[in-house]
């Protein structure tokens, strides 16, 4: 007798995936606390997280290395793109918590959309004007509160964080790398960038403390290379729409665990600000649901096919 169907257990990964991305902001800001900095901290991240992903693509690398081109594209993606996502992300918490900079970032799907109708004159669904709308309000709630400047700056580093991810998207949309070695090729991309500014701000070194390696480890493996393993074993037994949903958990896990770990706090005002920014990132992921057009299924596609 089954204890789980496969809906459930796709279920299981999807969230769970969420959970373990959570935890990002938690061991960063650890890290950064230990005199690390944003540079060399993202450095050895990627650096155990292409190590564990490699791991994974090495036994298949027979057919995964047939494209060289295409691999070069998506590593100078890593480079250009998806580095200065997660550099622009960690600066960000220094100024806000990492919930709110997680949930800032989570702006990206309307950049996405923006970029589509400037770019390749995709058409725009009316529902996705009230998740913008929706979006831009929970801008100005979580931007109320004490120390206002400063709150300010950072969320304005967290939303150039999400274009800079939503420029990645745009970029690699028709890449025909599978995830996996997408993942691995980002990850190289973004600790070569990492190292070369670590190392050009005198900020780089290799860290000795058995503690640090730990919270290291855990960064690269429980916070890079697990959740991305997850989200793809979830999509074997769920769609990519459900899986979409279920991801938009993940701004509420960081938000979580940086009250519970990080004894960051959040106004009343701030959280309604959360809750009506992730009704905009819903209603813009579902807005085919909500008389949306092929747009809806194409930023599916983006959403669960892309790393984070």
């Amino acid at each position: 007798m089954k204890l789980l169907s496969n809906e459930h257990k796709g279920v299981l990964y999807a969230v769970s995936s969420g959970i373990c991305f959570g935890l990002l902001g938690y061991f960063g800001v650890t890290l950064m606390n230990e005199n690390f900095s944003v540079y060399n901290m993202l450095f050895w991240r990627f650096v155990v997280g292409s190590i564990v992903v490699a791991l994974f693509v090495l036994p298949h690398y027979k057919t995964v290395f047939k494209k060289p081109k295409d691999l070069i594209k998506v590593f100078l993606y890593g480079v250009s793109f998806y580095s200065i996502t997660a550099i622009l992300y960690f600066i960000a918490c220094k100024y806000i918590s990492t919930g709110l900079a997680m949930v800032m970032f989570f702006t990206y799907p309307v950049m996405v959309i923006l970029l589509n109708k400037f770019l390749y004159k995709s058409e725009i669904p009316k529902t996705y004007y009230g998740a913008v709308g929706l979006i831009l309000l929970g801008m100005c709630l979580l931007g109320s509160g004490q120390d206002l400047t400063f709150d300010v700056f950072g969320l304005l580093l967290a939303v150039a964080s999400a274009f800079s991810y939503a420029c990645y998207l745009i970029a690699s949309d028709n890449s025909t790398v599978s995830p996996l070695m997408s993942t691995l090729m980002v990850s190289i991309g973004c600790l070569i960038t990492c190292f070369v500014a670590a190392y050009a701000e005198g900020s780089f070194f290799v860290p000795h403390d058995f503690h640090t390696w730990m919270n290291i480890i855990a960064l690269g493996t429980l916070c890079t290379a697990l959740p991305i393993l997850l989200i793809l074993r979830s999509l074997e037994y769920i769609s990519l729409e459900k899986a979409s949903l279920l991801s938009v958990l993940e701004p509420i896990f960081v938000l979580g665990f940086g009250v519970l770990l990080l004894e960051e706090t959040i106004t009343s005002t701030q959280m309604i600000g959360v809750v009506v920014i992730l009704l905009g990132a819903i209603v813009t992921l579902f807005g085919k649901r909500l008389g949306g057009s092929a747009l809806a299924q194409k930023w599916n596609s983006f959403f669960t096919k892309k790393t984070k």
